[in-house]
């Protein structure tokens, strides 16, 4: 299958895999089945929010414990832990991962993270979709959670 992806926008551009880099995802609450202990199988797909664009980090601009810290401090959910995946895992599941870092903020835009990129979910059809979501969490359980240590919420200065 020849994906037909969406046109980037001005300061996009598709991460390459020609190396291997890490793309780290933010577990947090949501995204994580309290009961069982584990990733939640929606760990690894867009909420309706993200319109197709799941928010990933790149591990050669960001490493693993600078990505989960700026997202405990800045987010609305703290981040429970990291998981990975690969520039090369996206690519060859028909998706891409594509750098959003230098696309001017919109009024009202919240501060996007160091290293932001998405894997592109918004030419897919809600059966390959799933897919790649199933495709993604296996590879994310396969490599195991990126070690790092949870930082304690900034308290206000009142």
């Amino acid at each position: 299958m020849v994906a037909e992806f969406e046109e980037l926008e001005a300061g996009e551009f598709v991460v390459k895999g020609d190396g291997p880099e890490d793309l780290y995802r933010q577990v947090t609450q949501p995204n994580w089945d309290g009961q069982r202990q584990a990733l939640s199988s929606l760990a690894f797909g867009p909420r309706s929010a993200d319109a197709g664009k799941l928010s990933l980090s790149r591990s050669s601009v960001v490493s693993a414990q600078e990505a989960r810290d700026w997202h405990t401090a800045n987010a609305k959910n703290p981040s429970l832990g990291v998981w990975r995946v690969t520039v090369a895992d996206v690519d060859e599941n028909d998706s891409r991962a594509v750098d959003d870092r230098d696309v001017p903020a919109k009024k009202d835009d919240p501060p996007k993270a160091p290293g932001h990129c998405y894997a592109d979910y918004r030419h897919l059809s809600k059966n390959e979709e799933r897919t790649l979501r199933a495709v993604l969490l296996q590879k994310a359980l396969d490599y195991k959670e990126v070690p790092t240590t949870q930082q304690e919420p900034r308290e206000s200065a009142n």
